[in-house]
């Protein structure tokens, strides 16, 4: 979109960028012809590739960084716990990450746990699926970013054990849902805050009601499932 920038990095053994740093939309004609240049090769350094990626981001602006792999860590640092320490070291607020495995020899739990914190998605497709379907479907979302930075405030009740931990930015035409645990009953005064184009906003709903007990059975399993993952 006008007034959008980017940078596209390519990994393998190191790395190779086409911009060296974030280039004006006007540059993607002949960014696509560098990609076709593009030749396979090397080992698999996930974490210096994320690296420059979040290195890119600038404060004040959401960057949405769209990893693709097809490969486990194989080059550089290899282990899961300090790749992603490494990238919570590095990462600023507003970074987002969408990956994508292609494949199965891919890290399922590297890719979600990098997602998971922060605040993206995962999403695996086959050796015979189209990967360009997926990353269009993506591109339809993060294109019109409705609420970035998200945070939740309950004050009535005691709340704890909020899943997904942190919260994913919300587009047009997604949800979120929020599972946890809470103490108390009655009403609440909720208060959802983020970033709409780079100002603060806070939603506040007054009045929510917790029940004392019962509820729909489902949320406990929904809970439950994502406490496990």
């Amino acid at each position: 979109n006008n007034g959008d920038r980017f940078d596209v990095i390519a990994f393998s053994t190191g790395t190779d960028s086409y911009g060296d740093g974030l280039r004006s939309a006007d540059d993607a004609g002949a960014a696509d012809e560098w990609v076709s240049g593009l030749a396979a090769g090397g080992s698999t350094n996930i974490d210096l590739a994320l690296s420059e990626a979040f290195d890119r981001a600038q404060a004040g602006r959401p960057t949405y960084v769209v990893f693709l792999t097809d490969g486990l860590p194989t080059e550089g640092v290899i282990d899961t716990p300090e790749i992603l320490a490494n990238l919570e070291e590095r990462a600023r607020e507003t970074v987002s990450i969408f990956a994508f495995g292609v494949g199965f020899d891919v890290d399922t739990f590297l890719l979600d746990a990098i997602a998971r914190d922060h605040h993206g998605t995962t999403t695996y497709v086959g050796p015979d699926e189209a990967i360009d379907a997926a990353v269009e479907t993506l591109y339809s979302k993060v294109a019109s970013p409705v609420l970035t930075g998200v945070s939740l405030a309950i004050d009535g009740v005691t709340v704890s054990d909020l899943h997904p931990t942190p919260l994913p930015d919300v587009f047009r035409g997604g949800q979120l849902v929020i599972a946890g645990r809470y103490e108390g009953s009655g009403p609440a005064t909720v208060t959802l805050s983020g970033r709409v184009g780079g100002e603060s906003v806070a939603l506040v709903f007054e009045d929510i009601r917790f029940a004392e007990s019962g509820g729909d059975p489902s949320i406990p399993r929904l809970w439950a499932t994502r406490k496990i993952g």
